[in-house]
Parts: structure tokens; C-alpha cells; sequence
């Protein structure tokens, strides 16, 4: 059974096709459908399909784009381009990515599709007779990143012979013929990473990373990625001479960064020693790189460089004279007072001491991990496990400050604010209200929740109209006026605490958003309370 999926913006078209597939007696099963750029990526990542039958016009990435992003994951897809009329130049970048058709959608008709499916098919099969069965290589793919961790391994253990080495690398398809190594590495920026997915889904970005990087290693294959928990994407380049340039390493590192950037939507940066070993003495290297992987931690500008040369080491002060008491009450009061403020006032001018300090990274990241924990004891609340992995691993002051106030944000919110009741609510809505919440501090707008759900902006404002009987907009501000009053309903709470904490930058603009969702002014409202309370004793 041959896995298809489809794709195009038009929604009456994506039925018909759906229609005709359906309609034909053909091994074919219908995996997945997407409307828009985004939602295709994630659905082609979840089925995995071996055909897609792709719209070329679609807004964001075009089609072309999404078949070569699909062909990164998995090179032997199939594919069947839609177009609503014939140019030579669509049809000869079809051609280029080796599409099966090139089809125009007023011409579409059962005969011509099955047609083309049937080319698809046979040529689908001949590549897995050529290349095995495709379930056993899946497997193969999978224990290949294992693989290449234990030939990595083997590299750096002391007293491995050469030649076994070597011979493990053949068997992995990896041809090493020249006598000297260079080594370097790729880091993905956790934060930008937390910003835009979620903790699960930190394994699967750095596998679609490295996915990237060894595409792009086909066409320069003395370069050979390794994924590695601890250091990343690593990179092991085998030159002819000492002296060799090192522009096509800088090269493919930007290049890596570029994709990454814009297939995943995170930053990443790349690190290179600049000592060229024979095989003997490259866990020497090794070892060096990654002692030396904080060695910019406090660079004033971290995008500045994006791909640098570590070493000679950097010079950090172990330890300073003054303790942390201040910022670890400031913390407190985050909670005590439901101020979420506290955590910038605490966290910003710490991080700009310590950046001044130029204090050791190791102990700023166990500094930063001591807050968390004590706010995680004092909110009764549960952090994520994965964050204290990826502070460990962070590269600069800037990545590992976001990160630690993301999770400290979190924390607070677990404590303090009290989640809109969604019983009764339709669960489309309850997903959406989950996401207000997860981003309570920010102003979401109907773009980004599109985004989110992966839909098109003009779709997703017509349908949540029809969902929710509001726009989205009177609907997040409802939501937040909601959470706002059971807010100033505490005892000793501020106006400019609540709107802060709700994401209202200007107090002006929440009083009079809070006075046209609830008929009164933060403040008639809270001297309400505070008259009810006084009435009350």
C-alpha cells in the first residue's frame, strides 16, 4: 500500500482530488491532507508519505520549496506537481526534482490521474527493490545515528587502530582517503528553539537539523556529520594537508545555518578548531573543542559571528565577591506579591553583572539552574527536565538567560494565574484557550494562532468567527479580562502588576480594554472589591 498525501490551498481542489483518488481501484491510502506550507511540513514529518501530490502555487513556501524540504527527510518521495496552467519554467524545475507529472487542474480527470499515479508507483517500486525493503531501511536509518556515534566513539578512544577505524567508516558509507582530520561542530540555539516548539520536540528538531546537514554533506562528502547529545551536530572533515583553506568548512556551515533558519525557523551556530590532526591524535582535538565550547560565552554580539574558530582559551573569573540573596528574593516576591515583574528585575541586571564579571559559564549556568530549583520548591510547582539539559549545553549568556527566565515565567504562571474554566467549552476551543494560557504574557494575534495551528491567517479568522461566534480578537481580550479580575480580586494586587503580567505594556490600554470587556475601569473595579471586603468585616 502506497502512502499518498496532498496538498494545496484551495480546498475545493484538495476534495476533488481526494475524490479521485477514492475513486480509483488502486493501492493507495490517503495519509494526510494540508492547505498551507507549515501544516504540510509537520503532517509530511508525522505520515511520512512515499507520494505527495503538491499544489507549485501555494502562499509562504511554494511547492518547489516543499518538495525539496520533503526530499531532506526522505529522499525517494514521490511526487505529482498541480499547477493552474503550463509554464515551461515550472515544468522544467518539476524535471530538476525528478517529478513523476507536471499536471494542470482545469485538464484534471480520472484517466490522466491514474495515469500518472501508475508512473509514480512503478518507479516508487523499482527504488525499493534497488534499495531494500522500505520498512528494513527505516531501520537501517534509524541505527545508522547510533552507528555513527560508536564510530565516533572508537575515534576517540585511546590506542584504536586506523584501519579498523577506517573500515567501520566504509561499512557506513563514509570514504576517509585523505590523512588529515578537522573537527567542528554545529550548536542549535535552545531558546530560539523553546520560543517557537516545545520541550518534546527538541529531539526531533536537532534529528531534522542533522537531516539538513547530511543533505548538504552529499555534495561535499569529506564533510561527516554526527548527531551527539552532548555536542551537537559534529562534524569531522578529512583534508589532504595541514594548510589546507578553511572557506568550504565555514562554507557548509553557513549553509547548514541558512536551512535551519529557514526550514525550522531557529537560529544555529557554528564552531571549528583550527588544528588539523592525523586519526591518532584526534580525540586530543576533540577534547580541546569542547573544553573550549564556552570560550565565547560572553560575546557582545551573538550573532555577530555565526560560524567562529574556538581557542586560544578565554580567560573567566572563577568566583565573585558578592552572593545572590538579592535576586533569590526578588524571586520570591514573584510569587508572594503574583508579580511577575520581579523575575526581569531580578534576572537582567544579574545577567549584565555577571556578562561585566566576565564570571565562569560553568558556574552562571549552575547559578541559573539554583534559581529555577528554588523557585520550582517554593511554587510547589514542576519544571521541565529537559531545560536543565539544555542550559548545560548552552553557548552564551544571552541563550542561557532566556531559557532560565522562559522557565521561571512558567513556574509563576503554575502558581499564580488562575486558568479560564473550560468545562463545556467545544475542544477545538479548549486547545486554543491551553495556548492563551502557555502565552498569557504576550498579545497572541490571529496570525500567530494560524500559525500555530498551521492553518491560512484568512481561513482561520472565518472559521474561529463561526467557532466562537466572536472574532478572535474580542475573544483573547475576554479571555484576559477573565483572568484579570480573578486576579485584582486579591487582596494587595496592582493594576500595573496584572496588566504587565497579561502581556499590556501600556497600563492606558488595559484600562480601557479591561473597562469595555467588564463595563469598569481596573480601578472603580478594585475599590469595588476592596468596599465589598470592608462591608464583609
Amino acid at each position: 500500500m502506497m502512502k499518498v498525501m496532498l496538498i494545496d490551498d484551495d480546498v475545493p481542489m484538495l476534495e476533488y482530488a481526494a475524490h479521485l483518488l477514492g475513486a480509483l481501484d488502486m493501492e493507495l491510502q490517503l495519509v494526510a491532507s494540508a492547505s498551507g506550507s507549515a501544516q504540510a511540513l509537520e503532517a509530511f514529518h508525522a505520515t511520512l508519505p512515499d507520494l505527495v501530490i503538491i499544489d507549485i502555487g501555494l502562499p509562504g513556501m511554494d511547492g518547489f520549496e516543499l518538495a525539496e524540504a520533503f526530499r531532506i527527510t526522505k529522499p525517494e518521495v514521490r511526487l505529482l506537481f498541480l499547477t493552474c496552467y503550463e509554464d515551461f519554467q515550472y515544468s522544467k524545475r518539476a524535471f530538476q526534482l525528478e517529478a513523476d507529472d507536471y499536471l494542470i487542474k482545469d485538464e484534471l480527470s480520472l484517466e490522466q490521474l491514474k495515469g500518472s499515479l501508475l508512473k509514480a508507483m512503478s518507479r516508487f517500486r523499482s527504488r525499493e527493490e534497488l534499495l531494500e525493503h522500505y520498512a528494513f531501511r527505516q531501520t537501517v536509518e534509524r541505527n545508522k545515528e547510533v552507528l555513527l556515534q560508536s564510530l565516533l566513539k572508537q575515534m576517540l578512544s585511546p590506542g584504536t587502530d586506523a584501519a579498523d577505524t577506517l573500515s567501520l567508516s566504509e561499512r557506513l558509507g563514509i570514504s576517509w582517503k585523505l590523512p588529515y582530520f578537522r573537527q567542528g561542530f554545529i550548536h542549535v540555539d535552545a531558546a530560539s528553539l523553546i520560543e517557537r516548539y516545545s520541550y518534546e520536540d527538541v529531539r526531533l528538531i536537532h534529528f531534522a537539523a542533522n537531516n539538513i546537514a547530511m543533505e548538504l554533506s552529499a555534495e561535499h562528502k569529506a564533510i561527516t556529520p554526527i548527531l551527539t547529545p552532548e555536542s551537537g551536530i559534529y562534524l569531522i572533515w578529512n583534508v589532504s594537508e595541514p594548510d589546507a583553506s578553511y572557506q568550504p568548512l565555514i562554507e557548509f556551515m553557513e549553509s547548514v545555518r541558512a536551512k535551519v533558519d529557514h526550514y525550522l525557523k531557529v537560529k544555529a551556530k557554528g564552531f571549528y578548531s583550527e588544528e588539523t590532526v592525523r586519526l591518532q591524535h584526534f580525540d586530543t582535538v576533540y577534547k580541546k573543542l569542547n573544553e573550549c565550547r564556552d570560550d565565547r560565552f560572553y560575546e557582545s554580539n551573538p550573532d555577530a559571528e555565526a560560524v567562529a574558530a574556538v581557542g586560544p582559551r578565554a580567560a573567566f573569573r572563577p568566583m565573585t565577591e558578592r552572593g545572590w540573596e538579592k535576586e533569590r528574593r526578588m524571586l520570591s516576591l514573584a510569587l508572594e506579591e503574583g508579580n511577575a515583574a520581579w523575575i526581569d528585575m531580578a534576572m537582567n541586571p544579574w545577567i549584565q553583572h555577571v556578562a561585566v564579571e566576565r564570571l565562569l559559564p560553568r558556574l552562571v549556568k549552575d547559578i541559573c539552574n539554583d534559581l529555577v530549583r528554588q523557585m520550582v520548591f517554593e511554587s510547589n510547582g514542576v519544571a521541565e527536565s529537559r531545560f536543565f539539559v539544555l542550559l548545560e549545553q548552552a553557548v552564551h549568556v544571552d541563550e542561557a538567560a532566556r531559557l532560565t527566565k522562559r522557565e521561571l515565567r512558567n513556574l509563576w504562571r503554575q502558581h499564580t494565574l488562575t486558568p479560564v474554566p473550560a468545562q463545556g467549552k467545544d475542544v477545538r476551543l479548549q486547545a486554543i484557550d491551553r495556548y492563551l494560557e502557555e502565552h498569557v504574557d504576550r498579545m497572541i494575534t490571529s496570525v500567530d494562532m494560524a500559525d500555530h495551528l498551521h492553518l491560512n491567517a484568512s481561513y482561520f479568522s472565518r472559521y474561529f468567527k463561526k467557532l466562537a461566534g466572536v472574532n478572535f480578537t474580542d475573544y483573547v481580550n475576554q479571555f484576559k479580562m477573565n483572568m484579570a479580575i480573578a486576579m485584582l480580586s486579591r487582596q494587595n494586587e496592582t493594576v500595573e502588576n496584572v496588566a504587565y503580567a497579561l502581556g499590556f505594556s501600556d497600563r492606558a490600554y488595559f484600562s480601557k480594554v479591561f473597562k469595555k470587556y467588564s463595563g469598569k475601569s481596573p480601578s472603580e473595579y478594585k475599590n469595588q472589591m476592596n468596599a465589598c471586603g470592608e462591608t464583609a468585616e
